[in-house]
């Protein structure tokens, strides 16, 4: 059994992921979801580590799943990084090489760290 810390705050996430992180999204919908439905999990806290780029990770850190299990019940807490995912679902965001950026300072990190890379 799946459950939500905050339904409503990660399903805009999850919308978020299937708009500019497709294969993100694909992943969590036929490969994680499956996995947490079955019985027999083991209690505590997890973290899934979703593929990203290695440019967005040095700007943005890594996207990570956080859900934790008790009594055989998945509870599903966030993805991070929140904000970006947050602020993709509230609004169109500009992409520069399928990186979503919100202001011109991240667009200039993104740019340095490219050449650095």
């Amino acid at each position: 059994m799946i459950s939500y810390l905050n339904e409503n705050d990660f399903r805009k996430k999850t919308k978020a992921l299937s708009r500019y992180f497709r294969r993100n999204y694909k992943y969590l919908i036929f490969k994680i979801y499956p996995k947490l439905k079955c019985e027999h999990k083991i209690d505590g806290k997890y973290e899934v580590e979703l593929s990203t780029s290695e440019l967005f990770r040095k700007i943005y850190g890594p996207m990570k799943l956080l859900f934790s299990v008790k009594n055989d019940n998945a509870v599903l807490e966030d993805i991070t990084p929140s904000e970006l995912l947050t602020l993709c679902y509230e609004r169109d965001l500009k992409t520069y090489k399928g990186i979503p950026y919100s202001c011109v300072k991240d667009f200039k990190k993104l740019k340095i760290m490219e050449k650095l890379l």
